[in-house]
């Protein structure tokens, strides 16, 4: 906390309110203790590295928590990049002038990242030695400027213009933001729940101490202007032209220190965020010799130095404050939301008044935001809109476009034998082969597809062989999947359909799925479904939820009943979703392929009046003339006490019951929600489950998911 802010800002806040500074200090600090305790407790509930981005993490949506995480690296890498400014304003005008105004920040900059690189123990004890020596030297500064102190000057020049003490407020805010970065590093404090809340309350007390006797010396200096210079020719006024260069070295070190600091928390925000998948995994990686995570390290040290050199001094002020400012909104707010949804989770720590403090935190940092534009500071709020816009832009386009693999899945699969159909077709099913038993069943269902769309079918094995197995042993159980796909590619002539048979090797099942599907660019996946999963976790299973989940291409789940075969009187319960549209196309597929019919049914409750049914019958018949001219398909409202229900006691008088998945989301978790699921327990016969892959929402899907 004791760094760039309190050296440069203190002259600038004193020129422009003068003595009313200290107000402006002390309502910054009181709007940041706000923020400081929501902090405390969610450090005291997570002592992971991360800080406010974690605690989004923890509470909201994906997107909202990348946008959280987005401003807290922006505001590190600003607020750095304003204490390297900083430092090169003062060597510039008190050591040496160089023609090039930002290298001797520069310098420092690559030095500090350097040393990041090495080690979080020796960063860190570098931190401690500057930091008890700058806090000496600001004792012996105050004490050498209180000696002039004159009652009638301070009370002369205390200015009663409320909104431009806001605004300067506003202003000094960055100087109290190392809160923050204590509880970036938790991750790497012993006893954190204790020492990190511990850590903040002393900083802030001793922190607002030191600012107000700063800027009440700076006061009695009676400078004749007021720079970001301004406490380094103080004093050399109080203390001599020896005590002068004392103080501004002690400024340089301060600088430094917190650049420091910046740089280890920002570097930690952005791994924790790497870890999360809200960025990609590279920033992530650790060094095996030093276990720090340079890459993080060097993307932070990076940006800081751009920054530092695209805008001014006060502008990096405004801008970091601005970022920080909303993140800061967004963890108070975090902090009731999650209250309400983990009641009985353990807090250490318990912030009072819950939520009417962080509801004061929410409103004093909107406050101070808005004091940014008011007082005509523009340029750095359209940089920051800039800076937000191109953040979710490229986290869209990053998310979108990424390849459809599972979190943590391992390395890629690879293929240990194919047998590729000779022709090209332009409609292409996958079928992953795993239960000898269903296997004929679904290569059946996957064909009648397939001859309907001049189509193929790709049969794929993937065999799980640890690194450590033998290499004959690996070889035996390829050989023995090779032979499964070989018995049902004998079909390919009664089917009537070309067949590629596919064997892959890999650590991660459904990664080795969707890279199959990628590779061969298939339309449709063709899964077995035991319809349900044992796992709490999970909805299908581990496999088959990854491959809902990212998987960009259409999914047909089926879960046999007592008669594995094609059905052919399929019964199609729909509310005319996107899914439950295209399940249609594929059901007119599966009828027309034995002489089969399709009924489209509409459910009504048992106890709704006539017209109700007539308005659905209505409905279902524009559903109907919408499908394939001359498909056989009929319709039929069921009356019920409930939708699964109805569904269910009308499944008896069909081959097949066909169900898009469940509502619009785009988590699998809802998309295979309790009518699909419980359908496929209750029912008698065959049920089977589509999702409709659809380009614009998958890429929205992919962006949002977790």
């Amino acid at each position: 906390m004791i760094a760039a802010g309190i050296f440069t800002l203190s002259g600038l806040a004193v020129g422009y309110v003068g003595s009313a500074a200290i107000a402006s200090f002390l309502l910054a600090a009181v709007v940041a203790a706000f923020t400081a305790l929501t902090y405390c407790e969610f450090t005291s509930i997570y002592p992971s590295s991360g800080e406010g981005y974690l605690y989004a993490r923890k509470t909201f949506p994906p997107l909202l928590a990348y946008l959280v995480g987005w401003c807290i690296l922006l505001g590190y890498a600003s607020s750095c990049a304003f204490y390297i400014a900083s430092l090169s304003t003062y060597f510039n005008e008190f050591i040496w002038h160089v023609p090039l105004v930002a290298l001797p920040g520069l310098v420092f900059l690559a030095a500090l990242t350097l040393l990041n690189m090495k080690g979080t123990k020796e960063s860190g004890t570098f931190q401690i030695v500057v930091t008890v020596a700058k806090i000496a030297l600001l004792v012996w500064f105050i004490a050498g400027g209180l000696g002039g102190f004159d009652t009638a000057s301070i009370t002369e020049r205390f200015s009663t213009d409320l909104p431009l003490i806001a605004s300067t407020a506003a202003l000094v805010f960055i100087t109290f933001f190392g809160f923050s970065a204590i509880a970036a590093s938790a991750g790497e404090v012993m006893n954190p729940t204790k020492t990190i809340p511990r850590a903040i309350f002393i900083s802030m007390l001793v922190v607002t101490v030191l600012y107000a006797l700063v800027v009440l010396v700076v006061v009695v200096a009676d400078l004749t202007e007021y720079t970001e210079a301004a406490m380094g020719v103080a004093a050399r006024a109080f203390l001599g032209p020896i005590g002068g260069a004392v103080i501004v070295g002690g400024a340089i070190f301060s600088m430094i220190s917190a650049s420091n600091a910046s740089i280890l928390a920002g570097s930690r925000v952005a791994l924790s965020m790497s870890h999360r998948s809200h960025l990609p995994g590279f920033f992530g990686r650790i060094s095996a010799r030093t276990h720090t995570p340079y890459v993080a390290v060097l993307a932070a040290g990076g940006s800081i130095g751009l920054f530092a050199v695209l805008l001014p001094l006060e502008d990096l002020a405004h801008f970091a404050n601005l970022v920080l400012l909303l993140a800061l909104c967004f963890v108070n707010a975090a902090l009731i939301v999650h209250r309400r949804r983990f009641p009985d989770i353990e807090r250490p720590f318990r912030v009072p008044l819950v939520p009417l403090l962080p509801a004061l935190g929410i409103a004093a940092n909107i406050y101070l935001i808005l004091q940014i534009p008011m007082q005509g500071h523009l340029q750095p709020v359209l940089l920051a809109i800039l800076a937000l816009l191109v953040g979710l832009f490229w986290y869209a386009a990053w998310r979108g476009t990424r390849y459809e693999v599972p979190d943590a899945a391992g390395p890629e699969s690879r293929i240990v034998a194919l047998r590729a159909s000779p022709r090209e077709a332009p409609f292409r099913i996958l079928l992953p082969v795993y239960n000898p038993h269903t296997a004929e069943p679904l290569l059946r269902i996957a064909a009648t597809l397939a001859r309907q769309r001049d189509g193929e079918v790709t049969l794929l094995r993937v065999v799980q062989v640890p690194d450590q197995l033998p290499p004959e042993l690996a070889r035996k159980a390829i050989e023995a999947e090779d032979d499964i796909l070989e018995r049902l590619a004998a079909l390919e002539g009664e089917l009537g359909v070309p067949i590629t048979t596919e064997v892959r090797v890999g650590r991660n099942v459904g990664r080795a799925i969707l890279e199959a599907r990628r590779e061969d660019r298939s339309h449709l996946i063709v899964l077995g479904w035991k319809g349900f999963t044992t796992q709490a976790r999970q909805i299908l299973g581990e496999v088959t939820d990854d491959v809902v989940r990212l998987a960009r291409a259409d999914i047909m789940l089926v879960r046999f009943g007592p008669e594995r075969a094609v059905p052919r009187r399929i019964l199609l319960p729909t509310a005319g979703s996107v899914h439950a549209r295209k399940a249609g196309g594929y059901a007119v597929g599966l009828t027309e392929g034995g002489g089969g019919t399709l009924t489209l049914a509409g459910v009504v409750s048992a106890d709704a009046p006539e017209r109700n049914r007539a308005e659905r019958e209505a409905w279902l018949a524009g559903e109907r003339a919408g499908m394939q001219e001359g498909a056989a398909v009929e319709t039929r409202v069921l009356a019920g006490p409930g939708v699964v229900e109805s569904i269910v006691a009308a499944a008896d008088d069909y081959d097949a019951v066909m169900v898009g998945a469940s509502g619009d989301s785009f988590s699998s978790r809802i998309l295979f929600g309790t009518i699909p699921e419980r359908i496929a327990r209750e029912a008698p016969g065959t049920v089977i489950v589509l999702k409709s892959h659809e380009r614009v929402r998958a890429f929205m899907g992919r962006v949002a998911a977790d």
